[in-house]
């Protein structure tokens, strides 16, 4: 068995402030410091719990499990096992997330207890914290190893597996939060694949799924694969009634000893959100008073929120020498989003905006921001390769990645339109005036990293690598006022050093390959940089 033991200490750090009138905060560094100390204790063998077990060992429970001996593709060491790398991480596989039922991002909370909901709404964006952080959505997600904008709905049908590594990545990615970094695997041909699956959830969400697939003949000839789902989104809160459909394919074919592969996704959600419930002035709301089920969000005049997506990416990976690879990868990420809610907030009338009146009403919004667009564009050029220097044997990856992200909005609604109360019997007319001024930003990026793999002996390995970031940010309001940008570099590095602890099997067997059970124990330092900007 493979349990995973881990200690760190991580403190947060000013890189820069600009001046109170900037819309825009610079990045915050985030680093473990002095030093981020990880041991993942990984046992051989099997557990037995059986406390106070009777002596009839026919009633004995023997529980065995084992780290993850697939590869993590984000953390930028190739084929190299988890349980041999020297972070934090999750890989939740396909299979993992069919048996789980899992649908959407805010689901995988019941696969791993380090991750919880940060704000989860029906029918709104998927939020999450790990470990206490909250992701961004704007910096901390990725698809393929591509930056992608997660301030929609992350359709789950085409995803191969999730990846999840834990705390500061700026070895990975220029900016993010200290959360973590979330990795979405496109699934891609895989030879002969024919499934299906209908789910129920809730009082009656209902999904349909097929995946299905092939290949034109051998495994050296072009395949191809197809995704398509579609659900009848039905919670708990009502009226809450949506519709989910997704749609992907993915092709690839041999071009000489060159791969190229090519993906496309299409989705749309259209539900309803809820507004959460807030203090009664200094009082909890009564459980028993208020229904569980009820969505404040029920005006006659009230609009679902609607996430319409389409992604799509190119890539061609190239050997160039012996155990040399070359990778261009290139993505577009394009997201249409309607946000529009009868939205209770506040109370005038006790001149109080951090909760609801004490005799349970509340001010009632009309909110509308239509049309909102954000596109992402990536290219991204790696090289990997492993080379004996020195005696040593080094895996090393280096790369350049451009980004650009586009967030273009119209004048937006947000209109008081009456008072509301908790018994959501209330009913205000509708104010869809275009009232207020919006923000657009807009966001470019070069980024050049290098790491290496530095095998010392069978049981010693040496880890670095760092990133360099040049970005430029700009920000202006909808109606040409307050314009603001700012440029800024900087680099984030990381170490960290492993010892590889034979296990009974391998003394047994006397082998050391990446397969066999040990116990890793491991120490890293590493940085990121954090934006803050307020929504």
């Amino acid at each position: 068995m493979h349990p995973a033991i881990e200690v760190k200490a991580m403190a947060m750090t000013t890189l820069q402030t600009l001046p109170s009138d900037r819309r825009t905060p610079a990045p915050r560094r985030t680093r473990r410091h002095p030093v981020g100390i990880a041991v993942a204790a990984l046992l051989s063998g099997s557990w037995c719990a059986a406390q106070d077990a009777p002596a009839d060992t026919s009633s004995r429970i023997t529980v065995t499990g084992s780290r993850a001996q697939q590869p993590v593709s984000l953390a930028g060491f190739g084929e190299v096992p988890l349980s041999q790398l020297p972070l934090s991480a999750t890989v939740i596989t396909r299979r993992q997330l069919a048996d789980a039922g899992i649908s959407s991002l805010a689901d995988i909370t019941r696969l791993d207890a380090d991750i919880t909901d940060a704000y989860n709404a029906p029918g709104y964006v998927n939020q999450l914290a790990v470990r206490g952080f909250t992701l961004d959505n704007r910096f901390n997600f990725r698809r393929d190893g591509l930056p992608v904008n997660a301030e929609t709905v992350l359709g789950q049908a085409n995803k191969q597996a999730l990846e999840l590594i834990k705390g500061t990545s700026g070895l990975q990615a220029g900016t993010s939060a200290p959360a973590g970094l979330v990795n979405l695997v496109v699934k891609r041909p895989a030879g002969r694949v024919r499934e299906a699956a209908l789910s129920w959830s809730e009082p009656g969400t209902l999904e349909l799924a097929i995946d299905i697939g092939d290949r034109a003949g051998s495994g050296s000839q072009p395949g191809w694969r197809v995704n398509a789902s579609t659900a009848r989104l039905d919670p708990h809160s009502r009226p809450s009634r949506g519709d989910r459909h997704l749609l992907a394919a993915a092709v690839d074919a041999r071009l000489g000893q060159g791969l190229f592969e090519a993906e496309v996704e299409i989705s749309r959600q259209s539900q309803p959100s809820t507004p959460g419930f807030s203090l009664l002035g200094n009082q909890l709301p009564s459980a028993a008073a208020i229904d569980p089920r009820l969505n404040l969000n029920n005006q006659p005049w009230s609009l679902p929120v609607v996430f319409d997506g389409t992604t799509g990416s190119l890539r061609y990976s190239q050997p160039i020498a012996a155990q040399t690879e070359l990778v261009l990868h290139a993505m577009r990420q394009h997201l249409r989003n309607d946000d529009r809610i009868a939205f209770p907030y506040g109370c005038s009338s006790e001149n109080r905006y951090d909760r609801y009146c004490s005799d349970g009403s509340f001010d009632f919004y009309d909110f509308r921001s239509e049309g909102e667009r954000r596109t992402t564009d990536a290219l991204s050029l790696s090289l990997a390769t492993r080379q004996l220097w020195l005696g040593l044997q080094h895996r090393i990856g280096a790369g350049v990645l451009l980004s650009r992200h586009e967030a273009r909005f119209n004048d937006q609604a947000y209109n008081w339109v009456g008072i509301g109360a908790v018994d959501g019997l209330a009913r205000v007319p509708a104010d869809p005036s275009l009232t207020d001024v919006n923000t657009n930003r807009r966001e470019r990026s070069t980024e050049v990293h290098v790491q290496d793999q530095i095998v010392l002996d069978p049981r010693w390995t040496a880890w670095a690598g760092l990133r360099h970031t040049a970005l430029t940010r700009s920000a202006v309001r909808t109606d040409g006022s307050r314009p603001t940008d700012y440029r800024q570099d900087f680099t984030t590095p990381w170490l960290a050093v492993s010892y590889r602890v034979a296990g009974a099997s391998d003394r047994a067997a006397n082998r050391r390959d990446d397969a066999a059970p040990t116990t890793l124990l491991y120490a890293s330092t590493g940085q990121g940089v954090e934006s803050e900007v307020t929504p």
